[in-house]
C-alpha cells in the first residue's frame, strides 16, 4: 500500500494505523473489550496515581500531561463525556470503559499532549451519540454510525478542528478492529475528510493587476513588522525586562521554528560541519504529537541571518547566566535554590523590611499574606510604641523555616523531570534549555529562586505590551494582528517563491509530509501562473509548452506564454495549465497521456515518488493490456496499449528530468507491497 498519498482533490487515502493491544483475540467481543480494560488498568503511569477508575474525570498531577507547551501547570483533568456541543453528559456502559482503556494504552505507546488526548475523547463521545440515535452498542457499530458523527462534527466545528476531529474517529475504528471490539470490521475512514485549504475562496485577478505581485494572506507577517523587531532588537537596552522576548521574538523571524522549538531550544552557541556550513541544533516538535523522544536535528542557518543568531545566542547567554544557576542548583537538590537563605540562622524573627531585602515581597507578611494564612507568622508584642506600650496592631515576622515553605509554595516535580531525550539517550533539563527566566508571581515579583521555561501564555503576554514598546523604541504604532507562528508561513511561502523546492522546504521546517508544506505557501494562484511563465522561459520546466517555447523566437515567446498560462493545477505529479474556467479539459484525470497543457518543473523531488508510482501502475496496466490482446477477447485492448504508451512516454521524459536513469517498476511495486 502507497504511504502518505493524496487524492486528486486533496483527500487523503491513508487510514489510520494501529498495532493490537489485546495480545489474543476471542470471537466474544466483550471478552476482547475486558482484556482490554484489564490491560489499560496494569499501566502504571506517571501521574496517574490519585486516579480512580471510575471516576467520570481523572486528574493527572505530574508527568507528560502535565507538561503542556503553552502554560505552566501542575495538573490536568480529562473528563469522560459528551462535547458541550452534545450536551457534556458522561460517557456511559461499553463507550465509557473503552474511551478510558484507549486514552491510558495509546497514551502508554505514544505519550500523546492533552490536547490531542481530549480531542480523541471528544471524537469518541460523537460515535457514542451517533450510534445510541439508531440504537447501536459498541459491539454492533458500523461505519454508518461513524458516518453520521463525523457529520455532526462537521456542522458543529471550524473545518481545522473538524479535520482533526475526523482523524481521531479514523483512529477510534482502527483500535476496534485491531483489538475485535466490533461485529463487523470497520476499516473506516471518513470520505469527506480533507486537510483544510490554506487559501480562502474563489477570487480571480486579472494577471496584469499590479495587486497579483502582492502575496497577502491573513497568516502572513506584515514586512512592516520585520523592520519593526529589527529596531526593537538595536535599541531596546540589554537590561530592559522585555529584552528577553525581543530575543525570542527575533529568533522566531530568522528561523521560522514552532514556538515549542523556539522556546524550549538546547543552550548552545553557533556550531559549524566539515564544510563549514553554520546550523543551531534543535528537536523538532509538534504539539499533537506530544512529548515523545525526538532526535536532536541541525537546523542550517541562512547566510543573511547567521550573524544575528550568533549574536542572539551569546547574549542569551549572558542574560540568562542566574536563571541558569539557579535550575543547576535546582537539579541538584531537587527543589527550589535555597543558597539565599545559607546565612540566616534558623531563630532569626525575620520582619517585612528582612524579607524585602532578601527579595521576597513583603506581602507575604500582610494581612491576606501566604505566610500569615499558613500560619507561619507571628505577632511581635514584644516590640512597645514609643509610648511604651503594647501595638493594637503589632508587626508580623517569621523564621526561615517559613520561608523555606514558602519557596517551595510555588515549586513544582515537573521542574525537574526531562524535557528532551535526543537520539543517544542524553536527557535535556530545564538547565540545559536556551531560555529559562525566573518564575513570575501574581505581585508582580520575582522567584529569584525558582527558574521556568517560556511558555506560549508568557509570550502571549508579552504580545499585549508589544504595542507600547514599539511607541517608545521604534517611533511606531502597530497592531500585534500575528502569532508565533505566523512566522513560519511567512518564511515558507518567501522560500516558495524564491524557488526551494517542496522537497527542501518540508527537509529544513522539520516536516515529515510534503502535504504539510503545501498548507504553508500562500502565493496566489495569479502570481504561481507569472512565476510559472519566468521558469519556462529559464528551462526549468518540461512539457509540450516547455518544447515549443524552446524553438519560438524570443520576441514571440512572452505572447504565447500569456495566450496558453492562464491558470495553475497541481495534478500530483505535475501541473496543469488548462483555463478550466472557459472549457472543460477533454483529458480530465489523464493528464500524463500526452496532454498538451500538462507540464512540470524539472529536479521536483517532492513528486518523485508519486511519478514513479504512476509509471509502475501504467506499466502494470500495459502489461495486462498485452495478455488481453492475444486472448480470445482482445475487445479494445490496442487502445489501451497506445494510451499506456503515452503514459509511460510523459513519465519516463519526467524520470528522467528527476535524475532517474534506470527504474525498475516491478521491484518498486514489489517493496511498496512489503512496505
Amino acid at each position: 500500500m502507497r504511504k502518505g498519498g493524496t487524492m486528486s482533490d486533496g483527500r487523503s487515502n491513508r487510514k489510520a494505523k494501529v498495532v493490537p493491544f489485546v495480545d489474543r483475540l476471542e470471537r466474544d467481543r466483550n471478552k476482547n473489550l475486558k482484556s482490554l480494560v484489564s490491560k489499560a488498568k496494569l499501566m502504571k503511569l506517571e501521574g496517574f496515581e490519585s486516579v480512580v477508575w471510575d471516576d467520570p474525570e481523572w486528574q493527572v498531577d505530574a508527568g507528560r500531561l502535565v507538561k503542556l507547551t503553552g502554560r505552566n501547570t501542575k495538573s490536568a483533568s480529562f473528563g469522560f463525556s459528551l462535547s458541550p456541543k452534545l450536551g457534556s453528559e458522561p460517557l456511559d456502559g461499553c463507550w465509557e470503559v473503552v474511551a478510558k482503556a484507549l486514552f491510558a494504552l495509546r497514551f502508554h505507546r505514544k505519550h500523546q499532549s492533552t490536547p490531542n488526548q481530549r480531542n480523541f475523547i471528544t471524537a469518541i463521545g460523537y460515535v457514542s451519540f451517533a450510534a445510541k440515535q439508531i440504537g447501536q452498542e459498541l459491539a454492533r457499530l458500523t461505519p454508518e454510525s461513524l458516518d453520521n458523527a463525523c457529520t455532526l462534527i462537521s456542522i458543529h466545528y471550524s473545518d481545522t478542528t473538524a479535520y482533526n476531529l475526523h482523524k481521531h474517529v479514523a483512529e477510534f475504528a482502527a483500535h476496534c478492529d485491531a483489538n475485535g471490539l466490533c461485529r463487523v470490521l470497520l476499516q473506516y475512514k471518513y470520505a469527506k475528510m480533507k486537510r483544510p485549504a490554506s487559501t480562502g475562496g474563489i477570487n480571480h485577478k486579472r494577471l496584469d493587476d499590479p495587486d497579483v505581485l502582492e502575496t497577502k494572506s491573513g497568516k502572513l507577517v506584515a514586512p512592516a513588522v520585520f523592520q519593526v523587531i529589527g529596531v526593537l532588537y538595536l535599541k531596546v537596552p540589554k537590561a530592559h525586562k522585555y529584552r528577553f522576548y525581543i530575543l525570542m521574538l527575533t529568533l522566531l523571524a530568522c528561523t521560522g521554528r514552532r514556538f515549542s522549538e523556539v522556546s524550549l531550544l538546547p543552550n548552545q552557541q553557533l556550531s559549524f560541519d566539515d564544510e563549514g556550513n553554520c546550523y543551531i541544533e534543535y528537536f523538532p516538535r509538534k504539539a499533537s504529537r506530544g512529548d515523545v523522544f525526538t532526535p536532536k536535528r541541525r537546523l542550517y542557518l541562512p547566510s543573511e541571518v547567521t550573524p544575528i543568531v550568533g549574536d542572539v545566542l551569546v547574549e542569551l547567554a549572558e542574560i540568562t547566566f542566574e536563571a541558569r544557576s539557579i535550575a543547576e542548583e535546582m537539579h541538584k537538590v531537587g527543589g527550589p535554590d535555597l543558597r539565599f537563605l545559607d546565612t540566616i540562622p534558623e531563630d532569626k524573627k525575620l520582619y517585612a523590611a528582612d524579607l524585602t531585602e532578601l527579595g521576597i515581597s513583603h506581602t507575604a507578611l500582610g494581612t491576606t499574606g501566604w505566610l500569615r494564612k499558613q500560619k507561619l507568622a507571628w505577632p511581635e508584642y514584644s516590640a512597645l510604641t514609643k509610648h511604651v506600650i503594647k501595638p493594637a496592631n503589632p508587626s508580623f515576622y517569621t523564621d526561615k523555616t517559613g520561608l523555606v515553605k514558602y519557596c517551595f509554595r510555588d515549586f513544582s516535580g515537573a521542574y525537574l523531570s526531562a524535557l528532551h531525550t535526543d537520539q543517544f539517550g542524553k536527557e535535556y533539563y530545564l538547565k540545559d534549555l536556551l531560555f529559562i527566566r525566573p518564575l513570575g508571581l501574581s505581585s508582580g515579583s520575582y522567584a529569584h529562586w525558582l527558574a521556568i521555561s517560556c511558555s506560549q501564555s508568557m509570550f502571549g503576554t508579552f504580545l499585549r505590551y508589544f504595542p507600547q514598546l514599539t511607541a517608545e523604541y521604534a517611533s511606531s504604532s502597530i497592531v500585534v494582528d500575528f502569532t508565533s507562528h505566523h512566522f513560519r508561513h511567512t518564511l515558507n511561502t518567501l522560500l516558495d517563491e524564491g524557488g526551494l523546492s517542496d522537497l527542501i522546504q518540508t527537509e529544513w521546517f522539520g516536516r515529515t509530509n510534503p502535504r504539510d508544506t503545501k498548507a504553508y505557501q500562500h502565493t496566489s494562484r495569479e502570481k504561481r501562473a507569472l512565476m510559472l511563465r519566468e521558469d519556462i522561459k529559464r528551462g526549468m520546466v518540461g512539457g509540450a509548452l516547455a518544447e515549443q517555447i524552446k524553438v519560438t523566437p524570443i520576441e514571440l515567446q512572452d505572447a504565447i506564454l500569456k495566450a496558453r498560462i492562464q491558470a495553475v493545477h497541481d495534478v500530483g505529479t505535475g501541473i496543469c495549465i488548462h483555463n478550466f474556467s472557459q472549457t472543460p479539459c477533454e483529458r480530465h484525470l489523464q493528464c500524463s497521456a500526452d496532454c498538451k497543457d500538462y507540464i512540470w518543473t524539472k529536479n521536483d523531488k517532492g513528486r518523485l515518488d508519486e511519478q514513479k508510482r504512476q509509471y509502475a501502475l501504467t506499466m502494470l496496466a500495459r502489461q495486462n493490456a498485452e495478455k488481453q490482446l492475444s486472448s480470445d477477447k482482445p475487445k479494445k485492448s490496442a487502445d489501451w496499449l497506445a494510451h499506456n504508451d503515452k503514459k509511460l512516454k510523459t513519465l519516463a521524459a519526467q524520470l528522467a528530468d528527476n535524475g532517474v536513469e534506470h527504474f525498475d517498476p516491478e521491484q518498486y511495486l514489489n517493496g511498496v507491497e512489503h512496505d
